[in-house]
């Protein structure tokens, strides 16, 4: 897959949508036991979707804003999960403590999405959503900093590098503040479908659940009807 192959279990091999369906589920398959899906891991490449619905881009920058400050923060380098005006520990709108203000961002790697689950107390297989769709509200139209850089080795977010922006021209996202979303090992519903690894929440390879376990679907006959079943599912345009 382009977006790469983890070291889990293959659940589904020969995978054949007829485009009707709506779950991944419903679709033709080979369901493996995880141990068969174990061994043939190595010898074959797993599928990933792009589910990505191109709107109008905004600019990547606004030029001298009116600069409103949002609500002040104490701790630099600090950050929180903010959701329906309360903060969370699973998902939420991403804001960042800098120079005493919360900021939001409008740019989010898969490295710090991880640390950032890791430091709510996420467990280190967690993985980190990026949400780009602007569900979970704005708090500025603007962010304060370009990025924030992790290695992935980090346990928190402190110990990574904010980059800060020229503030003749700042980071513009009026309508999608970056959000998170923190998902655990084991804590999926049987059936359901997700994209990881991706660069935006709309794209990347495909996991499903069984028995509790995220796993991964071999790309042996999968194909564009297979691809849009999982964006069905999972709630995207076709």
């Amino acid at each position: 897959s382009y977006y790469g192959k983890p070291n889990k279990t293959i659940h589904f091999k020969d995978v054949s949508c007829i485009g009707n369906e709506d779950n991944l589920a419903d679709c033709t398959k080979t369901q493996l036991s995880i141990n068969t899906g174990k061994q043939i891991l190595n010898e074959t490449d797993v599928a990933g979707v792009d589910c990505i619905y191109d709107p109008p881009t905004e600019p990547p920058c606004i030029e001298n804003p009116d600069i409103k400050p949002s609500d002040a923060c104490d701790s630099s380098g600090s950050f929180r999960l903010m959701k329906k005006g309360s903060v969370s520990t699973d998902e939420g709108r991403f804001e960042y403590c800098y120079n005493g203000f919360w900021t939001p961002l409008c740019t989010m790697d898969n490295r710090l999405a991880d640390v950032a689950c890791r430091q709510l107390g996420h467990t280190q297989y967690s993985w980190g959503a990026i949400v780009e769709s602007g569900e979970f509200g704005t708090l500025l139209n603007y962010s304060l900093i370009v990025n924030i850089t992790c290695s992935g080795s980090e346990s928190s977010v402190l110990d990574c590098t904010p980059f800060a922006t020229d503030d003749n021209c700042l980071p513009w996202c009026p309508h999608n503040n970056v959000g998170l979303r923190c998902f655990d090992t084991g804590d999926c519903e049987e059936g359901t479908v997700r994209l990881v690894d991706g660069i935006i929440e709309q794209e990347g390879r495909v996991e499903v659940c069984i028995d509790s376990v995220w796993g991964s679907v071999c790309d042996e006959g999968w194909d564009k009807t297979d691809a849009l079943v999982v964006c069905r599912q999972m709630g995207h345009h076709e």
